[in-house]
């Protein structure tokens, strides 16, 4: 009987203390604040911009990938014009995206992403101005570089831009 007596005079100074009261408000301070957040669709519009700024992506680096890949099915001066405004056009399209956008993101997502938007105006400038420019013999060399570049480096630095994605939506 004495045992029972001590742990309820324990469990009573422990509530009384107001430690476990103030850890419950908290928590559920915490909980309130994610509902509203969720429910004033904020979440669902942050999960659109992630999905429009992925989607870009995927689409600029594989129409970047199609700009500098020295393997062309069709090597004539408008076919390398048309690749060069498709590039051209997903580039700029993605980096819009990202710029009326940015504010809904982490900023270690952001700063990958702009650093990512970076390389890739590098790449298109180089490969444009310096590897096939128009009317010029190509620079083989740098083209071998830049086409290993995009195939190694920028896979990396784009797979980990996708994984911020992954942990915001929850995707493991």
């Amino acid at each position: 009987m004495n045992n029972n007596m001590n742990w309820q005079t324990f469990i009573i100074s422990v509530l009384g203390s107001g430690a476990i009261t103030a850890l419950v408000n908290g928590w559920m301070n915490n909980r309130t604040q994610i509902k509203t957040i969720k429910e004033s669709g904020l979440y669902a519009k942050r999960a659109d911009v992630l999905d429009n700024l992925m989607k870009k992506m995927e689409i600029m680096d594989r129409d970047m990938r199609l700009f500098v890949s020295p393997m062309q099915n069709d090597a004539s001066e408008g076919a390398e014009t048309t690749r060069r405004k498709v590039a051209f056009d997903s580039f700029t399209s993605f980096s819009e995206q990202y710029q009326v956008s940015r504010h809904y993101l982490p900023k270690k997502l952001s700063d990958g992403i702009a650093a990512l938007c970076t390389e890739y105006r590098s790449l298109f400038l180089n490969f444009s101005y310096k590897v096939k420019y128009p009317g010029t013999s190509p620079n083989v060399e740098l083209w071998s570089e830049l086409a290993d570049k995009i195939q190694v480096e920028f896979a990396v630095k784009k797979d980990s831009v996708a994984d911020e994605f992954r942990k915001i939506i929850g995707v493991k």
